[in-house]
């Protein structure tokens, strides 16, 4: 399965590609949402969202996942335990499980291990 990040943390984007060469899983960074689009055509996968650092708005990336064709994207939000308002709009536009941060570094190695 494929793996998209939608983050400008440079530092975020390595450490995630670390994790997922550990799992045998390469990660397409999509930075424009053009990138997201022809990252999310040919086949399922999950969308990893960095909540405050996504390259592309909200609802932008939600219309991208809503898109015909695009069933079986699991999405995973993240956010910065002190920035509630942006984890409670990514739950009111449906951007999959959303999580703090420091959560979703505990479990994705299990997340990339199950894709």
């Amino acid at each position: 399965m494929r793996v998209v990040l939608l983050s400008r943390d440079l530092l975020f984007i390595t450490k995630i590609k670390e994790v997922a060469a550990a799992h045998q899983r390469e990660v397409v960074v999509a930075k424009s949402e053009t990138a997201l689009n022809e990252a999310l055509t040919g086949g399922a996968g999950v969308v990893l969202i960095d909540l405050e650092k996504a390259p592309i708005a909200l609802e932008v990336i939600k219309g991208a996942l809503s898109a015909p064709n695009r069933e079986g994207w699991k999405c995973v939000s993240f956010f910065s335990h002190v920035h509630l308002e942006t984890a409670d709009s990514a739950r009111a536009l449906g951007l999959g499980e959303v999580m703090p941060r420091s959560k979703f570094v505990q479990l994705l190695p299990h997340l990339l291990s199950s894709l």
